[in-house]
């Protein structure tokens, strides 16, 4: 099995898990660092992320792969926020966050730009655009393109 089927395989397991749970799966991650493979989980909650909330979640989700039994090497779980620059993977995290700053980094270029930070303005089918900050143009980028995207707030202290 590849290691990209066995993190979809993971990815449906922890979804399954969270379903119907007030706890939002962002990002997951499977990768052996060193030697060691790791699990890295990065969980939303209505009301923000508290550490109860990790350690609820790493219970939950490490219950339902020891049943599937599907981990036949050791792991490591890490749960956590997504922090201040929150990962926009999915189509409905994009919808969630228009009006938002964003950064968005593509594969390849497109209307003549490989990475934007700018306001997202508008989510159409498998398009989004963002406001670029730089020069105010308004950039069409297919989700297909997209390599990274991040919410980028501006933080005042």
């Amino acid at each position: 099995m590849s290691k990209s089927s066995k993190t979809e395989q993971i990815k449906l397991i922890v979804d399954q898990t969270l379903a119907g749970t007030p706890f939002e799966l962002v990002l997951l991650e499977y990768r052996k660092e060193g030697s060691a493979w790791v699990l890295r989980l990065y969980i939303d909650h209505t009301e923000g992320v508290n550490l109860d909330h990790c350690a609820e979640v790493s219970h939950l989700v490490s219950g339902a792969l020891d049943e599937a039994d599907m981990m036949a090497d050791a792991y490591t779980i890490e749960v956590s926020s997504p922090g201040v620059d929150r990962p926009l993977v999915e189509l409905a995290h994009f919808q969630r966050f228009v009006g938002e700053r964003v950064f968005v980094k593509l594969s390849r270029k497109t209307e003549g730009i490989k990475q934007v930070t700018g306001i997202l303005r508008h989510v159409h089918g498998e398009e989004i655009e963002v406001e670029s900050e730089n020069d105010g143009q308004l950039h069409k980028l297919p989700l297909e393109l997209v390599a990274k995207a991040t919410l980028k707030p501006i933080l005042e202290f």
